[in-house]
């Protein structure tokens, strides 16, 4: 790809050789090929290119111009959206050969798309769907009556139990569980000295441009269906139990625990280690920041943190009077002495 071809993508200005060929992206102080694009548009990055051997460098339209070395330099206007662009462009994905991997398992009934791809040691259950150019890297299991939308990439070890459905160009990382039975137990009382097991007997339901970080779980509903909407994106280590329901374009962070039926509206953000009881509803444009427990409804449009979870400006307004307490404490115990030496003293002049 030419210096100018990247350029064209993030609709940036080219100073100097636009027709040099790039072969990757690196930190300024990884570059030592000519073919090395060189991402400074960090103030950090940008005082690496000082001593780089970088010829070819994106910077943003805020720093002034590197070193006469760079050969030549692209101007991109948005840090953050340059970068999601310019990874884009040189991800060539994960290493996988085409096709189905001898060692696979395919049950009967198996619809595999076009140009879909099926690695070494993979089981795929009866009735199941694999769509158009989806890549499944080895070791996965996927079960029966389960559907796979086009252009999907499930890394290894993912386990995907029966009747789930994945939308179209969903990422699964490594070791994530779609589809388990859901925790979901009466409690013992004192005729039943153990938890009765309330079956999970629905499914879960993956939209379209989700991606399921490493590790993740998330659990099929008991009668119904568990759902994640469209272009939603969860971190790794994040539980999601029976029943639960979000929306369209959230980001649920790392180590997030949300409880079974519980109900998140769109374009919501849960901050890492955020934990929900059961039985919730957050709505739209809610921010919960981390660490925080959400114990009660979220309106629309709130941003909560604290444990319990609260408006954020309520939690910083504790935090400051806890903060003051100590003082506030110790004041009041001098006010109590020196009222009591007053007291005591009008006792003696009685």
């Amino acid at each position: 790809m030419l210096v100018r071809d990247v350029a064209a993508a993030l609709s940036a200005q080219v100073l100097g050789d636009g027709s040099l060929a790039i072969e990757r992206l690196v930190h300024p102080s990884a570059a030592d090929k000519p073919s090395d694009l060189a991402v400074a548009m960090s103030g950090e990055a940008f005082s690496a290119l000082a001593t780089s051997k970088a010829q070819v460098a994106i910077i943003t339209e805020k720093s002034p111009r590197p070193h006469d070395r760079v050969k030549a330099v692209i101007v991109a206007a948005q840090e953050r959206s340059a970068l999601a662009t310019l990874t884009a462009l040189f991800d060539a994905g994960p290493a996988h050969a085409a096709g189905i991997h001898e060692t696979a398992v395919i049950a009967l009934g198996v619809v595999i798309g076009q140009g879909a791809s099926i690695g070494p040691l993979v089981t795929v259950g009866p009735r199941s769907k694999i769509g158009a150019a989806s890549t499944i890297l080895g070791n996965v299991t996927i079960g029966a009556d389960v559907t796979i939308g086009d252009g999907g990439l499930i890394y290894s070890g993912v386990r995907i139990g029966d009747r789930v459905t994945v939308g179209e160009r969903v990422i699964i990382q490594p070791n994530a569980v779609i589809g388990c039975d859901g925790f979901s137990f009466l409690r013992p009382d004192k005729e039943k000295s153990l938890p009765g097991r309330v079956h999970s007997l629905g499914n879960v339901v993956i939209g379209d441009d989700v991606e399921i970080g490493a590790g993740t779980t998330i659990a099929r509903a008991t009668l119904q269906t568990t759902r994640i909407g469209d272009g939603t994106k969860i971190d790794n280590q994040v539980q999601i139990a029976h029943n639960v329901i979000i929306g369209k374009g959230c980001l649920i962070c790392g180590q997030v625990g949300i409880s079974g039926s519980v109900e998140i509206g769109d374009r919501v953000l849960l901050a890492g280690a955020v934990g929900v009881a059961d039985h919730i509803k957050i709505g739209s444009d809610t921010i919960v920041a981390a660490g925080s427990a959400v114990g009660s409804n979220v309106g629309a449009g709130a941003m909560v943190s604290g444990y319990p979870a609260m408006p954020h400006a309520r939690t910083i307004e504790m935090i400051t009077f806890l903060m003051r307490h100590k003082r506030v404490t110790r004041d009041l115990e001098d006010l109590k002495s020196r009222l009591e030496a007053i007291e005591k003293a009008a006792q003696k002049n009685d």
